[in-house]
């Protein structure tokens, strides 16, 4: 058939398009010839070729949304969409986009990855999770599906704490998804989930976490995100507190307590109100636990015995969110 009948008929194309993408299966659905959908596919074609029978009607780079939709259109209607992808659907941002979108397929589907799409086959495929029209796995298989393929722990504790620290899910239900599913490169992500437990939640006190962690002569009975109350009510919620001597250790990353003046004022009233209630406030600057660990350790011991030095303050602490249901 002549190129002139198709370019009249690309309105109707573009209509069953998704995204500017379309199966091969569909388009000659619509009555196109199999040979031509090839050869406009070709390099001075106006189409291009994302995965086997998968086009996408126009040329040049594609978009990080036509790369998804290509795999699912690729991977067929059982396919959702994992990994950063999927967690950017459900709101998600932290993590760098990895070259491949990640998708899951039924256990008997016969599908192979290519060098842009991910293809993993799973019994454990769950109904699929429409966010930004997109078909996409639970949030938990989302992160940890990510994880498991990441080596850097500070990358991982980040991707994992996002969704606990934004109370989208429980630190227990990423561990029951944790241990259901494939346990290669699991090891990581499961020990920045038992940090999690004891109630870290973002990937500055993970850090500071493992820190202490690897300090046995520092108090071991330390608690993570745990609200803190006096006689006069709340006086706030603490990243970092050691009971016994009630020592309060705000983990002053620039994110959480200094990129607003809104975070300058109520970081300085929480402080305020620690001292007030006769707690010793020893702020931790992230970077110094990478930059300078030899001196932070001195810094902490000298908080620690100034603090043991202090009446104990009536204080009573509880952890500001479940860790499990």
């Amino acid at each position: 058939m002549r190129r002139g009948r198709w370019a009249a008929e690309m309105g109707r194309i573009r209509e069953a398009a998704v995204d500017d993408t379309i199966h091969v299966r569909t388009l000659m659905g619509l009555g196109m010839p199999e040979s031509t959908i090839y050869r406009w596919c070709q390099d001075d074609g106006p189409w291009t070729l994302m995965a086997p029978a998968t086009v996408r009607l126009s040329t040049g780079t594609p978009t990080r949304r036509q790369l998804v939709r290509a795999g699912l259109v690729y991977a067929g209607d059982r396919a959702l969409l994992t990994g950063l992808d999927a967690a950017r659907a459900h709101l998600l941002r932290r993590g760098e986009l990895p070259a491949a979108v990640h998708l899951l397929v039924p256990a008997g589907m016969r599908v192979q990855s290519t060098p842009t799409i991910r293809v993993e086959r799973t019994t454990r495929l769950r109904p699929a999770i429409v966010r930004d029209e997109l078909p996409v796995a639970p949030v938990e298989r989302c992160v940890l599906d990510a994880a498991r393929r990441m080596r850097d722990r500070s990358d991982i504790a980040a991707i994992l704490t996002e969704p606990v620290q934004r109370r989208m899910l429980l630190v227990g239900t990423l561990l029951e998804e944790l241990d259901a599913g494939s346990q290669r490169g699991s090891a990581t992500p499961r020990a920045v989930l038992r940090a999690a437990e004891d109630g870290a939640r973002s990937a500055a006190e993970f850090d500071f976490h493992a820190w202490w962690s690897e300090h046995p002569d520092l108090p071991q009975s330390v608690v993570f995100n745990v609200r803190l109350s006096d006689a006069t009510g709340l006086l706030g919620i603490a990243d970092a507190y050691v009971p016994e001597i009630g020592l309060v250790l705000p983990i002053d990353s620039t994110e959480h307590h200094f990129s607003t003046a809104d975070q300058v004022v109520e970081t300085e009233r929480q402080h305020r109100a620690y001292r007030s209630a006769g707690l010793h406030v020893y702020g931790i600057r992230p970077s110094r636990i990478a930059r300078d660990p030899a001196g932070l350790y001195q810094d902490v011991l000298d908080a620690i015995r100034v603090a043991a030095n202090l009446p104990t303050p009536l204080v009573r602490w509880q952890p500001d969110l479940p860790r499990s249901a």
